[in-house]
């Protein structure tokens, strides 16, 4: 038993950030790409980012909208059963009954729909003289927590501004996720100080990309997460560090 647990506890993890234009048909042809790409190199999970399939901004949200399953998830299905891996398909502009969503849909290694998240916490700010961005002005929030299962562990789920909420974080602890991910799409207003010093609040920052299209690749040891917890308590409780990641959208 020892032995089968030392062999899933390691995997490694794929982060995938994209150049997204226009054209949605060249952004899904990119994502499958850089899929391929990620499992070659020994991917088991791999994350795209935030609105991969569209521009990122409420006046695009409506004409990029989709019902899921759709076109967009059709694609992120074939993709992962085509590569045999766990692939958390960034986000997408949703329509459901009438109202739109920013919606993270994930695949397992058969292709199929796992869960779904969407958007707890909408990104609505307003900086004098440099940015105003509102996504309450055309998306509704979800509602739910996000899980599911690996082989390797359990896994939450929340995607960009969901990681300035740290009660989130500290109730997918409780329920045993030992990674989170957050796929974003931060502009470089606020981006650069707050996305940074959010991850690591949340853990050590082993792998990190430059502004450009790449993938960047973090091999997660679960053992080292364990051993952190048993070695430094907090308050009544051992650590709930967790290994937080994210997956961005260039610009």
């Amino acid at each position: 038993m020892s032995g089968i647990f030392k062999a899933l506890s390691k995997f490694r993890l794929a982060l995938a950030q994209l150049h997204v234009s226009k054209i949605k048909a060249d952004n899904l042809g990119r994502a499958q790409k850089i899929v391929k790409e990620a499992a070659g190199q020994g991917a088991k999970v791999v994350v795209l980012p935030e609105c991969f399939n569209s521009p990122y901004g409420p006046g695009f949200f409506a004409e990029y909208a989709e019902k899921i399953p759709g076109e967009s998830t059709q694609v992120l299905s074939e993709a992962a059963k085509e590569c045999g891996v766990y692939l958390v398909g960034g986000s997408i502009p949703e329509e459901d009954g009438g109202k739109l969503y920013n919606t993270c849909s994930i695949f397992g290694p058969d292709g199929k729909l796992l869960v779904k998240h969407r958007k707890i916490h909408l990104f609505d700010i307003d900086v004098p003289g440099k940015i105003r961005f509102q996504e309450s002005e055309t998306l509704s929030p979800g509602n739910c927590l996000s899980m599911f299962e690996t082989p390797f562990c359990k896994v939450g789920v929340g995607i960009c501004y969901d990681i300035r909420f740290a009660e989130l974080a500290q109730i997918y602890a409780k329920k045993g996720c030992q990674l989170l991910v957050y796929p974003g799409a931060f502009n470089m207003t606020t981006g650069p100080a707050h996305w940074e010093l959010l991850q690591r609040g949340r853990g050590e920052v082993i792998a990190k990309a430059g502004s450009e299209e790449s993938v960047v690749y973090a091999d997660i040891d679960l053992q080292y997460l364990a051993d952190m917890r048993q070695q430094i308590p907090i308050t009544t409780q051992r650590r709930n560090d967790l290994y937080s990641v994210n997956s961005v959208q260039e610009g």
